[in-house]
């Protein structure tokens, strides 16, 4: 059987790695791309991408010739997208549409990664077919990347996910290692208590992405993790795990953050859709959250 291609864009993100991990099982040839001049995962075919640059996406597709692109680039620093709302729209709108042009001409597929920031956080967990309505320029942006894609190409699949989490070259600043890290060093840390989501690991995200090619779904579907909770008992579940200092952890209100982006607050997916598909993979987060102190952190 003939290898097919794959692009990968965001290689260098969080998910990007994952994808990259998976997919690199040897049924794929894999091209990882990012706006970086190097690649976090060594030993995987690369190339410097920048999705805003039509031209740039056209001649390394047309070179590649992938029949899948997984579009894991975004701009996803929800305060900065306030400042930067060229740049927020310009990789999170037109980079998609650019994709998605590419693929309307060719014989690909397109899986693309969205968010419940699509939506104003007033009736949270969000089913596929909830009304949109950002409150934020990510939100915006993200719902426009959306929007180009449904408009361009019907061979497509969008994924909405949320509070994207797990272990990888650029997950630093992620909220468990965050958490772990300040509890390690007796540092006291405030921790939203009104904001909703269900947190997702980025290794069942990526695996459940090649279930789901696999299945041939197209349109739109939620992903994310089982557990439904606010920042609050998320941090608080990781102190319990890691055996560290829960009284270091104090609720705050989101609106006491003073933050540049307005925040959804009953966020988060329903994946009812998501739990009736076979061999879908749905970890609970305790056993996520034991496997990552297992592995170290």
């Amino acid at each position: 059987m003939k290898t097919k291609n794959v692009l990968i864009t965001g290689g260098n993100g969080l998910l990007g790695y994952h994808l990259t991990r998976v997919y690199g099982d040897g049924t794929w040839n894999i091209l990882s791309t990012d706006i970086h001049d190097h690649i976090l995962s060594p030993g995987v075919s690369y190339s410097p991408l920048n999705i805003c640059d039509k031209n740039a996406v056209f001649t390394l597709c047309n070179e590649f010739k992938p029949s899948l692109i997984l579009n894991a680039a975004a701009f996803t620093n929800v305060d900065d997208c306030e400042t930067s709302v060229d740049t927020a729209f310009a990789v999170n709108t037109f980079g998609p549409r650019y994709l998605a042009e590419w693929c309307a001409l060719n014989p690909c597929k397109l899986i693309h990664f969205s968010t419940d920031y699509l939506f104003n956080g007033e009736a949270g967990p969000y089913s596929e077919t909830a009304c949109p309505d950002p409150i934020n320029i990510y939100g915006l942006s993200k719902l426009g990347g959306e929007s180009q894609i449904r408009r361009i190409l019907k061979n497509h699949l969008i994924i909405r996910t949320n509070v994207l989490f797990g272990k990888g070259p650029t997950e630093k600043a992620s909220f468990v290692r965050w958490v772990v890290e300040s509890l390690r060093n007796h540092k006291l840390i405030h921790v939203v208590d009104d904001q909703y989501n269900n947190p997702t690991w980025s290794d069942d995200l990526a695996q459940a992405v090649k279930k789901l090619d696999q299945l041939e779904l197209t349109g739109v579907l939620n992903y994310g993790g089982p557990d439904y909770m606010n920042r609050y008992e998320f941090a608080c579940m990781v102190s319990d795990i890691f055996d560290l200092d829960k009284a270091l952890i104090h609720p705050i209100a989101t609106n006491r953050l003073a933050l540049a982006a307005p925040r959804p607050l009953k966020g988060g997916l329903d994946i009812s859709r998501i739990q009736s598909l076979p061999d879908v993979p749905l970890t609970p987060l305790k056993t996520i959250l034991k496997r990552i102190k297992e592995t170290g952190y």
